[in-house]
Protein backbone atom coordinates (compact mmCIF):
# COMPACT_ATOMS: atom_id res chain seq x y z
CA UNK A 1 0.00 0.00 0.00
CA UNK A 2 1.09 3.55 -1.30
CA UNK A 3 -0.26 6.65 0.07
CA UNK A 4 -3.46 4.90 1.00
CA UNK A 5 -4.36 3.07 -2.04
CA UNK A 6 -3.09 -0.59 -3.29
CA UNK A 7 -0.38 -0.45 -5.89
CA UNK A 8 -0.37 -2.51 -8.88
CA UNK A 9 3.16 -4.41 -9.32
CA UNK A 10 2.16 -6.49 -12.76
CA UNK A 11 0.89 -5.10 -15.59
CA UNK A 12 -1.27 -8.57 -16.14
CA UNK A 13 -3.45 -7.57 -12.84
CA UNK A 14 -5.05 -4.34 -14.70
CA UNK A 15 -7.13 -6.58 -16.28
CA UNK A 16 -8.53 -8.50 -13.48
CA UNK A 17 -9.11 -4.97 -11.96
CA UNK A 18 -11.10 -4.26 -14.19
CA UNK A 19 -13.35 -7.24 -14.69
CA UNK A 20 -13.59 -6.73 -11.29
CA UNK A 21 -14.42 -3.07 -11.36
CA UNK A 22 -12.22 -1.89 -9.13
CA UNK A 23 -10.00 -0.21 -11.17
CA UNK A 24 -12.27 2.74 -12.52
CA UNK A 25 -11.84 5.30 -9.26
CA UNK A 26 -12.83 8.39 -11.23
CA UNK A 27 -16.40 10.11 -10.36
CA UNK A 28 -16.66 11.35 -13.65
CA UNK A 29 -15.81 9.61 -17.17
CA UNK A 30 -14.84 11.23 -19.71
CA UNK A 31 -15.69 11.00 -23.51
CA UNK A 32 -13.09 11.13 -26.23
CA UNK A 33 -13.62 14.83 -27.46
CA UNK A 34 -13.76 15.94 -23.89
CA UNK A 35 -10.56 14.67 -22.93
CA UNK A 36 -8.57 16.36 -26.49
CA UNK A 37 -10.52 19.56 -25.39
CA UNK A 38 -8.62 19.33 -21.82
CA UNK A 39 -5.38 18.08 -23.03
CA UNK A 40 -5.30 21.05 -25.50
CA UNK A 41 -6.28 23.83 -23.08
CA UNK A 42 -3.94 22.57 -20.81
CA UNK A 43 -1.19 22.20 -23.83
CA UNK A 44 -1.86 26.14 -25.08
CA UNK A 45 -1.56 27.32 -21.56
CA UNK A 46 1.82 25.85 -21.12
CA UNK A 47 2.79 27.13 -24.31
CA UNK A 48 1.70 30.48 -23.78
CA UNK A 49 3.53 30.59 -20.00
CA UNK A 50 6.52 29.39 -21.73
CA UNK A 51 6.39 32.12 -24.05
CA UNK A 52 6.39 34.71 -21.59
CA UNK A 53 9.27 32.87 -19.60
CA UNK A 54 11.06 33.16 -23.44
CA UNK A 55 9.95 36.95 -23.80
CA UNK A 56 11.18 38.18 -20.00
CA UNK A 57 14.62 36.76 -20.39
CA UNK A 58 15.03 37.83 -24.35
CA UNK A 59 13.88 41.55 -23.43
CA UNK A 60 15.71 41.65 -20.45
CA UNK A 61 18.95 43.14 -22.50
CA UNK A 62 16.80 44.61 -25.56
CA UNK A 63 16.75 48.48 -25.67
CA UNK A 64 14.56 50.38 -27.96
CA UNK A 65 16.68 52.91 -29.94
CA UNK A 66 15.91 55.06 -32.59
CA UNK A 67 18.45 57.34 -34.56
CA UNK A 68 18.23 60.56 -36.62
CA UNK A 69 19.58 61.52 -39.74
CA UNK A 70 23.00 62.95 -39.50
CA UNK A 71 23.77 61.74 -35.92
CA UNK A 72 27.02 60.67 -34.69
CA UNK A 73 26.92 57.45 -33.32
CA UNK A 74 29.34 54.36 -32.99
CA UNK A 75 29.01 51.71 -35.23
CA UNK A 76 30.40 47.77 -34.63
CA UNK A 77 33.99 47.32 -35.96
CA UNK A 78 33.71 44.00 -37.61
CA UNK A 79 37.64 44.26 -39.89
CA UNK A 80 39.20 40.56 -39.58
CA UNK A 81 42.71 40.14 -38.74
CA UNK A 82 45.41 39.87 -41.48
CA UNK A 83 48.64 38.66 -41.20
CA UNK A 84 50.16 40.47 -44.12
CA UNK A 85 49.15 43.72 -43.44
CA UNK A 86 50.09 43.36 -39.75
CA UNK A 87 46.49 43.75 -38.56
CA UNK A 88 45.44 42.26 -35.36
CA UNK A 89 41.57 42.74 -34.66
CA UNK A 90 41.92 41.76 -31.35
CA UNK A 91 43.86 45.30 -30.67
CA UNK A 92 41.77 47.14 -33.08
CA UNK A 93 38.56 49.57 -31.22
CA UNK A 94 35.54 47.64 -30.83
CA UNK A 95 33.44 50.65 -31.98
CA UNK A 96 34.33 53.57 -35.07
CA UNK A 97 32.67 56.58 -35.57
CA UNK A 98 30.05 57.09 -37.95
CA UNK A 99 27.08 58.86 -39.19
CA UNK A 100 23.43 57.84 -39.70
CA UNK A 101 22.73 58.29 -43.39
CA UNK A 102 19.39 57.32 -43.71
CA UNK A 103 16.90 54.70 -42.08
CA UNK A 104 16.28 51.80 -43.68
CA UNK A 105 13.52 50.23 -41.68
CA UNK A 106 12.56 49.79 -37.84
CA UNK A 107 16.31 48.26 -36.31
CA UNK A 108 18.15 49.14 -40.03
CA UNK A 109 19.89 51.99 -41.04
CA UNK A 110 22.58 53.18 -43.68
CA UNK A 111 25.94 54.61 -42.53
CA UNK A 112 28.48 56.53 -43.40
CA UNK A 113 31.87 57.64 -42.25
CA UNK A 114 32.76 61.25 -41.20
CA UNK A 115 34.33 61.79 -44.61
CA UNK A 116 30.91 60.85 -46.32
CA UNK A 117 31.67 57.76 -47.88
CA UNK A 118 28.96 55.07 -47.50
CA UNK A 119 29.75 52.16 -44.75
CA UNK A 120 26.86 49.66 -45.88
CA UNK A 121 23.93 48.68 -44.00
CA UNK A 122 24.03 47.95 -39.81
CA UNK A 123 21.45 46.59 -37.49
CA UNK A 124 20.93 49.14 -34.29
CA UNK A 125 22.46 46.03 -32.47
CA UNK A 126 25.44 47.47 -33.75
CA UNK A 127 25.21 50.58 -33.24
CA UNK A 128 26.16 52.80 -30.05
CA UNK A 129 25.02 56.30 -29.30
CA UNK A 130 27.70 58.71 -29.28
Amino acid sequence: MAFGQHMVTNGASYKLLRNLGMLDDRAVNFNRSDSFDIIRAKASDFMRKQFERNERAYNLRSRQVSYEVGQEVFRGNFRQSNFEQGYNAKLAPTFVKARIRRKLGNYYYELEDLQGRSLGNYHAKDIRQA
